[in-house]
Parts: structure tokens; C-alpha cells; sequence
């Protein structure tokens, strides 16, 4: 059975959940040398979206070819290195409900953006 990658995406929060559900993290300060809450919340969100991209394939491209037309790239386009990049994921890893609290803003801003792109395809529908 294929699986969409937003159900991938639910399936790894739930385990987060069930992982961190008597884990806290609220007294962890994040240090000046990793990627905020926002920040990596946003990087994760267009890395998400990059690769449903790659997967809808919408212009119809062999697979060797994915990586030259859908040329995305998350960190670069946030200004954000390959470093800071895997410091955030190595601060949050270790910190499993902050991490948990960013994979919830991720899930709650990739379904404002379905919601938007459905309401907005059900109004060109009824026009």
C-alpha cells in the first residue's frame, strides 16, 4: 500500500506523541547557535512541500531527472546552512517534546494550506 507523505508525516507524529507523552521540555532553552522554533518549523514545512512536489511529478519526469527540474532547495532559499541545519536537528532530537511542538506547527501549517487550496478550488468549481 503507498502512502501519501502527509500520512507518513501523521504517522511519525503519532509515534512522537506516543514517545514524548511523559517527556517535558519546557524548561530547555534553545541556544543562540540553533535554528528557533520558527525557523526550523519553516525549513521543515518547505522540505515537506519540496518533496511532495517531487512526488506528485506533475510534470511527468523520469527519476533521473527529479533532482534537476524540481530544483528545490529549503536551506538555501531560508538562508540556512547545511550545519545549522543538522545542529537544529541534533538540539531537537534530544529534546523530543520540542521537537514534538515543531512537528505540530509543521502538521497544523501544511493543513492551512490544504484547507486555503481546497477552499479556493471549490470556489473555481462553483464559478
Amino acid at each position: 500500500m503507498k502512502y501519501s507523505f502527509l500520512n507518513k508525516l501523521l504517522l511519525i507524529f503519532l509515534a512522537f506523541s506516543f514517545s514524548c507523552s511523559l517527556m517535558h521540555d519546557d524548561d530547555v532553552i534553545v541556544p543562540d547557535s540553533v535554528l528557533n522554533e520558527e525557523i526550523f518549523t519553516k525549513v521543515i514545512v518547505d522540505f515537506a512541500l519540496a518533496e511532495s512536489v517531487g512526488n506528485i511529478n506533475v510534470k511527468n519526469v523520469s527519476s533521473e531527472k527529479l533532482d534537476s527540474v524540481y530544483a528545490f532547495s529549503p536551506l538555501e532559499e531560508n538562508n540556512i546552512t547545511v550545519a545549522q541545519y543538522d545542529s537544529a536537528l541534533s538540539f531537537y532530537s534530544k529534546h523530543p517534546a520540542l521537537y514534538k511542538k515543531i512537528y505540530d506547527n509543521v502538521l497544523i501549517t501544511l493543513s492551512k494550506m490544504q484547507t486555503k487550496r481546497d477552499t479556493i478550488k471549490t470556489d473555481s468549481i462553483a464559478k
